[in-house]
């Protein structure tokens, strides 16, 4: 019997079956090949997978072995609902297996952020009040980068490795990109549209 996952990536319109939580079924593919788990990027800190879901389409039984966060970025329904979850990051453990169903008839985009270690540094990192913290705990830190049509953020510098996924504005929803520990970051700038990012700190 499959049991619901009680993790905070449970969004409307997509059911997510699993066998016990923190069990893996052995029959189950790993999730990079489950054909709409793409890995577009791995490294010994972090794996990167893009997530497109169609309308009405069901996974396969795949196992997730990391610890994540996943990040919404096409909620696939509309209207205020559909919008409140763009850009949503959930936290979930790894070590379960599942099959998702998107039962939306629009299609459904997550960035899912696998956490294998940490990319420590030395550089010390000063606060930005740009940077509001969305979660942490033991294995991430997650904050969020929101800035209205026009403002910006100065050059600054991250004492640790992390992964940045745009939301809203910007270079366009769903791009991200790894950056290692101590890499001056440039200024950011929303330009004639909101900017909008999520930073996922592995830990």
């Amino acid at each position: 019997m499959r049991q619901l996952v009680p993790v905070a990536v449970l969004l409307a319109g997509l059911t997510v079956g699993a066998q016990q939580p923190s069990s893996i079924d052995p029959a189950a593919v790993p999730v990079e090949q489950e054909p709409r788990h793409r890995l577009v990027f791995a490294n010994e800190f972090v794996r990167i997978l893009d997530v497109v879901l169609p309308p009405l389409y069901v996974s396969q039984n795949h196992t997730h072995t990391y610890d994540s966060v996943a990040i919404t970025i096409l909620p696939g329904i509309d209207g205020p609902q559909g919008l409140s979850r763009i850009g949503f990051a959930g936290y979930a453990r790894g070590g379960y297996s599942h099959v998702i169903t998107n039962q939306n008839v629009s299609p459904m985009r997550i960035l899912g952020v696998e956490l294998r270690g940490p990319d420590h540094g030395s550089a010390e990192e000063l606060p930005q009040d740009e940077h509001a913290p969305v979660l942490a705990n033991a294995r991430v830190r997650v904050t969020r980068v929101r800035l209205n049509t026009g403002a910006a953020v100065p050059e600054h510098q991250h004492a640790n490795g992390y992964v940045s996924v745009v939301v809203r504005g910007g270079d366009g929803p769903g791009v991200w990109k790894w950056h290692p520990a101590g890499e001056p970051v440039a200024p950011l700038a929303a330009g004639a549209q909101p900017l909008e990012l999520v930073e996922v700190e592995p830990r």
